[in-house]
């Protein structure tokens, strides 16, 4: 992921709506104060190769400011975090469509995959806007859904003795210095997460869901030594890139579920009043399965099942 296309200035993004309590068990909720004119993306469909279709969905706002809990505390560490998911639109199949695709098991998922990256590929371009006077340290955190589960990252235990912990790295997770809103087009960054890097994130969250299924263990190696975490974060950092990674490219599957959706988030480490926009644009690859523009036809539901490493809560 380090490729991607970052810079300076930028738009500023509307106050979003979304803060998370509690990892994975809490709904996101909470109201936060709109306080800057939003950049609004228009629903567009255009043509792209020949067979392919690419829309450029509305945006998406999230953001926090100082009145927002920590969703971690444990005397040394404070985590602060807004985060808003965000379905894709594909189509669902057909009953005799789903039901050919439950006949066939394809490990590590439940069945065959309805849509894998070889059907659907999704781009995101994004602005980070600080709204307070004071710099901030704000982590930009991506997070892929399939359709067969999301992915949350949990916490890390890195010390058993002392109950600290750490968190996982998420699908994206970058570091930005964004400064104070007096300082213009400082106050804001933007940037492109690539239709490749996407893909990336696809497959390192496939990984994933291999990884949990069939443990890195040796034979008599004691379960409290489990490395799994370990690998899903090696898996997912930039640098690493999963199908040619020596430590994990034996647990990619051959059969990639695409990206059905993402969350969003904003962490920093201190009460902060900043927010993201995000637009995607979601490329369909002659599969025929992302929804055009007024379209009929019941879409693929959104998941329910959780997929996280380590703890979700310490």
């Amino acid at each position: 992921m380090a490729n991607s296309a970052v810079r300076a200035g930028g738009d500023c993004p509307a106050l979003g709506r979304y803060t998370p309590g509690r990892p994975v068990q809490a709904q996101p909720g909470g109201r936060l104060r709109n306080t800057c004119f939003g950049v609004f993306a228009f629903a567009a469909l255009v043509g792209c190769n020949s067979g392919d279709q690419q829309r450029t969905l509305p945006s998406v706002q999230v953001a926090m400011d100082q009145m927002v809990q920590p969703i971690f505390d444990d005397g040394e560490l404070k985590l602060f975090e807004v985060r808003v998911g965000s379905q894709l639109p594909i189509l669902a199949p057909s009953d005799s469509e789903a039901a050919t695709l439950d006949g066939e098991p394809m490990d590590p998922y439940p069945h065959k995959p309805w849509v894998t990256t070889d059907d659907i590929r999704v781009q995101l371009s994004w602005t980070i806007t600080n709204l307070d006077d004071d710099t901030h340290n704000v982590e930009l955190l991506v997070d892929p859904w399939n359709e067969f589960a999301k992915y949350f990252p949990g916490l890390q235990l890195v010390d058993k003795d002392e109950g600290k912990y750490i968190p996982n790295l998420s699908g994206f997770d970058y570091l930005y210095v964004v400064e104070g809103k007096d300082k213009g087009e400082r106050s804001r960054r933007h940037g492109t997460i690539t239709f490749d890097e996407m893909d990336e994130m696809a497959r390192d969250f496939a990984t994933t869901m291999n990884l949990i299924a069939n443990p890195p263990m040796e034979p008599g190696q004691d379960p409290d030594d489990d490395p799994t975490v370990g690998y899903v974060n090696h898996a997912f950092a930039f640098q690493n890139h999963s199908d040619h990674d020596l430590l994990v490219q034996r647990w990619v599957p051959s059969v990639v579920p695409a990206l059905t959706g993402f969350d969003i988030g904003l962490r920093t480490g201190e009460p902060a009043a900043v927010a993201i926009e995000v637009v995607a644009e979601v490329t369909d690859l002659g599969s025929s399965k992302l929804q055009s523009e007024g379209q009929k036809g019941a879409l693929l539901a959104a998941p329910t099942q959780i997929v996280t490493v380590g703890s979700a809560i310490p």
